[in-house]
């Protein structure tokens, strides 16, 4: 994909994003909306979308080539958290939004953004890359995210069953049907490309209409937050690069990590601060900030990559 058609689909998500912030914020998509929606393309389009990545397309690797993989999504989404557990820790900010300023760093959006952006430029089995991140992501965000976002002494209760999710189900799936070499009938094929295809506008919508709770005024006048946004979209992508290079060379596999640690902060940390009783309007304004930023961001770390 060349520069100008990225810069065409990146157009096209901001439109689709401004359509869903603005029907929120007329009330025209309400919460209920949202919350269904935002259900229904995590659950059915980003499972279909993770499906498709093996059933259409199905990767050539070795068992050596996918504990490569397996070793560069760790890497990649780790980092993040080690990045921003430094920098924060270290720097004289809030110590009551130290922990929120380290989750809006080291959670991305790797679905909602990461699948739609990395599918057009690097194809179906970056899909499968970002797919396979699920379970480091998943595994961090539920023992160390819960554990920071909870630090008032009270003891973190951990349940497995936190860290199961449909897309996380749909990822070890997809991983069994690789490794077996199970065969799909037609109509399952077809199944999944047809919900696949509906992933990227219904996660840019979902992405507009949660924000839309926040005034993107409000956002922009959080001078902490500019820290942020520097920290998740430019500096953390840019110091994975290098480390990943020295694991990979297969330049998908590359990209697709790279797009992940290049992601806007995740939706779930507000979910988190609301649960533990934190700033969650500040993580709101957070996550709306850096994913209005990425749209600039992204573009500019794919052409990096290309």
């Amino acid at each position: 994909m060349d520069l100008s058609a990225l810069l065409t689909k990146m157009v096209i998500f901001v439109v689709l994003m401004v359509i869903g912030y603005i029907g929120a914020r007329t009330k025209l998509l309400n919460g209920e909306f949202t919350k269904a929606a935002s259900k229904l393309t995590l659950n059915v389009f980003m499972s279909a979308t993770i499906l498709n990545s093996v059933i259409a397309n199905p990767p050539e690797l070795s068992g050596g080539e996918l504990a490569e993989v397996m070793l560069a999504c760790f890497v990649s989404i780790g980092l993040g958290y080690l990045l921003s557990a430094l920098i924060v820790r270290l720097l004289p900010f809030n110590r009551e939004r130290k922990p929120l300023m380290e989750l809006l760093i080291s959670v991305t959006n790797t679905m909602f953004i990461g699948v739609p952006v990395a599918e057009p430029v690097f194809g179906s089995q970056a899909v499968f890359y970002i797919a396979m991140s699920c379970i480091p992501f998943n595994v961090l965000l539920y023992t160390y995210g819960v554990w920071r976002m909870n630090q008032s002494g009270e003891r973190v209760k951990l349940h497995l069953k936190d860290m199961v999710s449909v897309p996380l189900i749909a990822t070890l799936a997809a991983l069994l049907i690789f490794v077996v070499k199970i065969p799909m009938p037609t109509v399952v094929k077809e199944l999944c490309s047809t919900l696949s295809a509906a992933t990227m506008p219904m996660s840019m919508l979902v992405i507009g209409s949660s924000l839309g709770r926040v005034s993107l005024l409000d956002a922009f006048k959080e001078k902490s937050l500019y820290f942020v946004s520097l920290v998740r979209l430019v500096l953390v992508p840019l110091l994975t690069l290098p480390v990943l290079r020295l694991i990979t060379a297969d330049p998908v596999l590359l990209g697709a990590m790279v797009i992940i640690a290049g992601c806007p902060s995740g939706i779930v940390v507000t979910v988190l601060a609301i649960q533990y009783g934190r700033d969650a309007e500040y993580t709101s304004k957070g996550i709306l900030l850096n994913t209005v930023l990425s749209m600039v961001t992204l573009p500019a770390l794919v052409y990096l990559l290309l």
